[in-house]
């Protein structure tokens, strides 16, 4: 059974489509990628996934997490899911992190939200996230408010708050927009670190240097379709759908 199963899913905003019947597999232990230009409505999958969308959206299909329906559980029931199960890194972590609390307390907040832990033990699972994301001096950078960290440690942040539960499945989207090379390679390393873990990821971006870098596999979508699929290997050597080699002749 794959980890994550997407079957026919649609997205409509009103009569507009934004997803229109994709589907795919993602199993345990591999970088999943799904690749398109702005607008072919790869965010759209991402936010259906995880129940997220505007309350005018209209979603349709299946969506499994290890063989358990996530688009008709109750809110209530999504709200264990998220965070415990799958773990979500938003393209801009500013958005995300509230200017009010130091980034430790927030990375706890969301840890003590599905264990029942004392304080001591919710801690130090935050500074083992901190730590597994590549940020320095953790025990200092608890204390941090998000405006005195760079934009590439803020997105450290956001990644351990993704994983401090150690959930199955992590969702990522663009998580290295803005950021530069140096930083783009490391965490996209820390994507690769969870695959070695034996958890998935799904990554999605416009950015095919980025699958390169980071994926096993990989689906490409234009206007709400995906239009291929296949190990990233085949897809740069042979690829089969012109949009795909438009994307990488862009490269």
């Amino acid at each position: 059974m794959a980890l994550l199963e997407v079957k026919e899913l649609r997205v409509y905003y009103g009569q507009k489509p934004a997803v229109r019947g994709v589907s795919f597999k993602v199993e345990r232990g591999e970088v999943f990628c799904l690749v398109g230009e702005s607008g072919s409505g790869k965010s759209s999958v991402f936010y259906a996934i995880m129940r997220l969308l505007p309350p005018y959206a209209r979603v349709s299909g299946s969506v499994k997490l290890e063989g358990k329906e996530l688009l008709t559980l109750t809110e209530r029931e999504m709200r264990k899911v998220r965070g415990k199960e799958v773990g979500m890194v938003f393209q801009e972590p500013s958005l995300y992190l509230d200017p009010l609390f130091p980034v430790g307390e927030q990375i706890k907040e969301t840890y003590e939200a599905h264990f029942k832990a004392g304080e001591r033990e919710a801690y130090e699972a935050v500074i083992r996230a901190m730590r597994k994301a590549g940020i320095p001096e953790p025990e200092r950078r608890y204390r941090a408010y998000p405006h005195q960290l760079s934009g590439g440690l803020k997105q450290r942040v956001c990644i351990a708050n993704a994983i401090v539960c150690e959930p199955k499945l992590v969702l990522a989207d663009e998580p290295t927009t803005a950021l530069d090379v140096t930083l783009q390679r490391k965490i996209l390393a820390l994507f690769r670190k969870l695959k070695e873990e034996n958890k998935a990821v799904v990554l999605i971006t416009h950015d095919f240097g980025v699958v390169a870098e980071a994926g096993d596999r990989v689906a490409v979508m234009k206007e709400g379709k995906i239009v291929e699929e296949g190990p990233v290997e085949r897809i740069f050597d042979r690829p089969s759908h012109p949009y795909t080699r438009r994307l990488l002749s862009a490269l």
